[in-house]
């Protein structure tokens, strides 16, 4: 299954969530009959209505269509250090950090809640650190009509301190650049001062 199928439609099957994960905790070698583990598969599959609620979400609705500007606005809107938190697709661990978008309007402006409001469509799905940052700065560029748009994101993963070598501490970032903050290094660079880099 593609990821575009996975992120399209909702699980509404919360029955058949529960008995799949009785199964794995069952697989994995914990005993699912003990008292203390007796309704975890039951708030598994429920947390999975919130953690995945992303699923079939329009982010673009989420942004809103922006308020029009009169005139020509004069410069970069900054928008910084939104928290989130996502999901990993790899070990379905999670992810957590924060976000943020420069970008340099055309006609259009949009909220700083309407900015939370699509991080929180696009991070509540499966998700890969790159393609969330990709799919911000899709979003704004479209949505908004941006002239440019550069979106830096930071996360530290479960997959990281919770398994494995069980590193503390590591973050990554990732960067996306649409527009004139793609292709005028003079422009990107003062978006990478704004947004901190």
């Amino acid at each position: 299954m593609t990821i575009e199928a996975t992120t399209t439609s909702r699980p509404t099957d919360v029955l058949a969530a529960e008995r799949a994960v009785r199964d794995y905790m069952a697989a994995v070698g914990l005993d699912v009959d003990h008292p203390t583990l007796l309704d975890t598969p039951r708030r598994v599959a429920h947390a999975g209505l919130d953690l995945y609620s992303g699923l079939g979400g329009d982010p673009a609705k989420a942004l809103g269509g922006g308020e029009p500007i009169e005139g020509v606005y004069p410069g970069p809107v900054s928008v910084l250090e939104v928290p989130y938190s996502s999901i990993c697709e790899h070990h379905l661990l999670p992810f957590k950090g924060v976000i943020s978008v420069v970008y340099l309007p055309d006609r259009m402006l949009a909220g700083i809640g309407d900015f939370d409001a699509m991080i929180r469509v696009l991070a509540a799905r499966p998700q890969m650190q790159e393609r969330l940052a990709d799919e911000i700065a899709d979003t704004v560029a479209t949505t908004l009509d941006a002239k440019g748009v550069l979106v830096l994101l930071t996360a530290e993963h479960a997959c990281m301190w919770a398994r494995g070598e069980r590193t503390v501490g590591a973050t990554a970032r990732s960067l996306a650049a649409r527009g004139v903050y793609d292709t005028d290094l003079a422009a990107r660079a003062e978006a990478r001062i704004l947004i901190g880099l």
